[in-house]
């Protein structure tokens, strides 16, 4: 007997196939490197949690205390609540489905008013989106979940993810087989999405609605644009990997795997990756693009077209490829568009490019006699804990950098607080001298907008109106003038094009949430300061980035 996960149906089959195939193992390593990158998912589902524990008067069971029992005694509890009709079920393990093959743990089951289970997840993830065409979501308050409430001009977002969709359906399943699903197929996501009047809420979907494509595999007429529901395509994305494990595990040792991996946004953080990527090789289309990457069936096409690498995808004459590819690749909007994207980025990576100029001629960077770059850094919680400044001042030649940072959990209060100061120390830096703000995409002016609508701070409507005039967005003068093959963030301009680099060895925005994290709770004063140290580093090189680029940008002629 074996089971799968709620994750198996959702994930790369490859990782399914290398689960059961006899002669691999998962790299000793693998899950160690794993946490940093989940941390931020993590801390945000215990935040959520503990609201819901804290708000809801109803009946609860805790089964996260029930971890160091065995998994025969945590199913047996979960059972008997269920019986007893306890509302909320906070990750109960559920009974093992040999027959079926599934296995699961939801973060909440919720009881409905039929007697029934609804299966809710937790998502560090936005899962609704603001519509202009009659749409209502459907949603509940996290300290009051099992009473629904409507939302007009709001939307699950249904294209974007499909995955959590696609993981509560199995637990939807579960229930059915169990006889404790509640009539109606309903299941919920708690997103990071901070709702005006509402903050975060459980939104609510219809399982049994078609609101999803079918899979790729399901096609038979490649222009049927027809949509499935949630559960439909689940069942078939498990039944496949259902049939993958049985054939996986039929192999002998020294076998050869089944597929071919394909790498994907997955193999960040998959555990299998060090298996895999000695499979692919160097020049592997799914590999080297990755700025706008072509998914997993679209590179599978092409492979069986005899296209798989990008000195490959360089040399095709798109007028044979296209009419060859297109009709395998009806459930992409804009597939052309897409390949030829990737034809484009293929010729600038076989020459050795890495940014295509659009534009001659010197380009327009403006100057002030005090010029500041800017950087934020953003708690799991989503709040803005450091507001980092590098001042280069033309009237002395300073080049320096000024920090105003929290680091501890932050409220509304303490958070406009510490925005307040810095404006304060901005505006009086600033006074009197002609001076402007760089940044890199428009999060700072954001992030400042949402706090000066937030508070009644006249420090920070200034600095939101005086930002209006003098803050300079430098991605968008970038975005103007190149193409990257790699994309144009921050990182990758400042390194390939401007010749800068990070001192962390992993600088990236969910990773410093992860250094405040261990910075405000760490298990020793040590480990707090190394962290903050770090985050403070990181900050500091993301300024000095910026400064790099603006130089870069304006030696060009």
């Amino acid at each position: 007997m074996f089971t799968l996960d709620a994750y198996a149906a959702r994930s790369c089959p490859v990782k399914t196939h290398n689960a059961f195939h006899p002669g691999l193992t998962v790299p000793t390593a693998a899950n160690e490197e794993l946490r940093e990158v989940f941390h931020g998912g993590v801390v945000f589902e215990a935040e959520v949690l503990r609201e819901l524990q804290h708000g809801f008067g109803g009946s609860v069971l805790d089964a996260r205390e029930l971890s160091e029992l065995p998994a025969h005694e945590q199913e047996k509890i979960t059972l008997a609540a269920m019986a007893a009709g306890v509302q909320v079920l906070i990750a109960p393990l559920l009974p093992r489905d040999g027959e079926q093959h599934r296995s699961g743990r939801p973060d909440l089951l919720l009881r409905a008013d039929d007697g029934g289970y609804q299966p809710v997840e937790v998502k560090f993830h936005r899962v609704s989106d603001p519509r202009h065409e009659p749409a209502s979501l459907t949603w509940s308050s996290v300290t009051d979940p099992l009473v629904q409430h409507q939302l007009p001009g709001r939307r699950f977002r249904y294209n974007w993810r499909l995955n959590d969709l696609l993981q509560l359906a199995h637990y939807q399943r579960m229930l059915q087989r169990l006889g404790r699903a509640s009539a109606a197929p309903l299941a919920a996501v708690v997103g990071t999405d901070d709702l005006p009047g509402l903050g975060r809420v459980l939104s609510w979907v219809d399982l049994s609605l078609p609101v999803v494509p079918p899979s790729p595999r399901d096609r038979i007429d490649p222009y049927d644009v027809e949509l499935v529901s949630p559960l439909e395509r689940y069942d078939s994305e498990h039944a496949f990997r259902v049939e993958l494990a049985k054939a996986a595990s039929a192999l002998s040792p020294g076998d050869p795997p089944l597929l071919e991996p394909i790498a994907n946004r997955e193999c960040g953080w998959c555990q299998w990756w060090d298996v895999c990527r000695p499979q692919l090789a160097d020049d592997d289309l799914s590999l080297r693009i990755s700025k706008s990457p072509l998914d997993v069936h679209e590179i599978g096409v092409l492979r069986d077209l005899g296209v798989a690498t990008v000195t490959e995808l360089a040399a095709s004459d798109l007028t044979v490829l296209l009419p060859l590819y297109l009709p395998q690749v009806t459930h992409r909007v804009g597939a052309e568009d897409r390949l030829r994207l990737a034809w484009r980025r293929s010729v600038l990576m076989a020459k050795g490019v890495d940014f295509d100029r659009a534009t001659d001629g010197p380009i327009d960077v403006p100057a002030a006699v005090i010029e500041i770059d800017l950087d934020i850094e953003t708690s799991v919680g989503d709040r803005v804990y450091l507001w980092g400044f590098l001042v280069s001042d033309a009237r002395d030649g300073s080049h320096y950098y000024r920090h105003f940072s929290a680091f501890e959990e932050l409220d509304d209060e303490s958070e406009a607080a510490l925005a307040d100061a810095a404006m304060s120390w901005l505006r009086e830096l600033v006074e009197g001298v002609d001076a402007l703000v760089f940044h890199y995409s428009d999060y700072e002016v954001v992030r400042l907008e949402r706090l000066a609508r937030r508070s009644e701070s006249a420090v920070l409507q200034w600095a939101l109106d005086w930002a209006r005039q003098r803050y300079f967005d430098l991605f968008t003068v970038v975005r103007t003038h190149f193409f990257g093959t790699q994309g144009l963030g921050l990182k990758v301009v400042a390194t390939k094009a401007a010749g800068f680099g990070w001192r962390d060895a992993t600088p990236g925005g969910l990773n410093s949430q992860a250094w405040f994290d261990e910075a405000v709770s760490g298990e020793t004063y040590d480990l707090r300061e190394a962290a903050r140290l770090r985050v403070l580093e990181y900050n500091e090189d993301d300024v000095e980035a910026t400064w790099h680029v603006r130089r870069w940008l304006r030696s060009l002629t």
